[in-house]
């Protein structure tokens, strides 16, 4: 399979598809972020967290555990420096004596709270980046680098250099990835 070359054209079209598949339910996710900005009321987490959850399907199963946890962490001025760390600190959570590690939801609820500095880690995406490495060789890595969210954001800035996208924002880029994986491999996850 020969992927399309990134252009700004190429990522524009993705994010017009994106767009209008799932506008309203960005919006929704957008507007409780706004109303509830803050993450050190259980509730107003909790309410967040089960939104994300749902709109975005990361089967967490625990959701009132994984809130309880964002609350206890006190996440509010690094999520706004965009610290990396964030991620990992709320992905990992202890449920009846088991370790989890809720990485995706974890990305995506970052996201949502700061965009520009938080990209989204997705099967769909790890899917593209690993063909795009592959067939151009963008960067030198393995698919478990991605699960460490520094790295994650390291290979996607190689990524944006490689392919002459600097000016490209990490949430247009990670739209693009995604959606470009998922009309790819839909079918393969």
């Amino acid at each position: 399979m020969s992927l399309k070359r990134p252009t700004k054209e190429l990522i524009e079209g993705y994010l017009v598809m994106f767009k209008r598949r799932n506008e309203k339910s960005e919006n929704a996710i957008r507007m409780l972020c706004e109303k509830f900005p803050n993450n050190q009321n259980f509730e107003s987490v909790l309410l967040k967290s089960i939104v994300i959850n749902s709109l975005y399907s990361t089967q967490i199963l625990a959701i009132k555990a994984v809130a309880e946890q964002i609350v206890a962490l006190d996440i509010d001025d690094d999520v706004q420096r965009g610290v990396p760390d964030v991620v990992d600190r709320i992905a990992r959570v202890t449920i009846k004596g088991k370790q989890r590690n809720n990485y995706s939801f974890a990305t995506k609820y970052c996201n949502f709270h700061n965009p520009d500095a938080y990209p989204i880690y997705d099967s769909y995406v790890v899917k593209i980046l690993m063909a795009y490495k592959k067939q151009d060789s963008f960067a030198e890595f393995r698919e478990p680098e991605l699960k460490d969210y520094t790295r994650f954001k390291q290979i996607l800035d190689q990524f944006k250099h490689f392919y002459g996208l600097t000016e490209i924002s990490l949430k247009k880029l990670d739209i693009f990835l995604w959606g470009y994986g998922k009309e790819l491999f839909s079918n393969s996850l």
